[in-house]
């Protein structure tokens, strides 16, 4: 559960690069950037980074960006002009974070930046603190597949993920890298496959609640309702092969 007091910004163990893609957030981007900046980073410690992937975005969000790159020396853009999906910017993202530790979080405000301490509490005891939603305000559809996708991946790997595709999560910057090439059996679900892969491999993981709130602005870009069906039985297939892997 998330406690009715707000979170207050703990002593960290290193610095942190936290990573975001983004494609199209122009309505909503500038002013994420200001509450990670107000709420998270003026508490880092000194070499953190702020790092998005912009998925050849053509509403004004590359200019918002640059405008930060030039306010905030903290901030950097990967620019990929071939639009290819939230997996491989995730993937890009991790692979060019300087950090020993990697925050993975979306750009639509749907979080707050402030529960990042939610979780950096927990950074001296655990390889990997994921931030599960409470109170989720995605459409109901969609909360039903994942309601099924979790079940699923906690009977393979009998363990009780609670929200194991969500995008808000403190890891060690090692243990990402350790598996990343390996995450190959998801590919639209590249989250999902860390943090399984990672279980599976016993490194420490902890669960934490944090806030969901409505979109402010614009349409998400995640999986059209028509397609859940299909992706649906793509990720079970893709469990299935993770669990493979594992059985020798």
């Amino acid at each position: 559960m998330v406690d009715s007091e707000g979170p207050r910004p703990v002593p960290l163990p290193g610095p942190v690069s936290i990573l975001m893609p983004v494609c199209n957030e122009a309505e909503v981007i500038e002013e994420v950037i200001e509450e990670w900046v107000r709420d998270v980073f003026q508490h880092l410690p000194p070499g953190s980074e702020l790092v998005f992937d912009d998925g050849a975005s053509n509403d004004g969000t590359r200019e918002i960006l640059a405008r930060a790159v030039e306010k905030y020396p903290f901030v950097r853009v990967l620019y990929d002009e071939r639009r290819d999906g939230f997996a491989a910017a995730a993937r890009r993202l991790y692979q060019t974070a300087k950090c020993p530790w990697v925050f993975f979080t979306d750009s639509d405000g749907q979080y707050v930046a402030a529960d990042f301490w939610r979780l950096a509490g927990q950074a001296g005891q655990y390889d990997v603190i994921h931030g599960v939603k409470v109170g989720r305000k995605d459409p109901w559809l969609r909360r039903v597949f994942s309601a099924l996708f979790n079940k699923t991946a906690a009977m393979l790997f009998r363990a009780e993920y609670l929200d194991i595709n969500s995008a808000f999560r403190l890891m060690k910057r090692e243990a990402v890298l350790a598996v990343l090439d390996r995450c190959q059996c998801m590919p639209t679900l590249l989250n999902a496959e860390i943090l399984l892969r990672l279980g599976a491999e016993n490194y420490q993981i902890e669960q934490v609640g944090v806030t969901h709130r409505q979109r402010k602005a614009g349409q998400s870009r995640g999986l059209p309702p028509a397609r859940y069906l299909w992706e649906g039985l793509r990720a079970v297939r893709g469990l299935l092969k993770i669990k493979a892997s594992y059985r020798t």
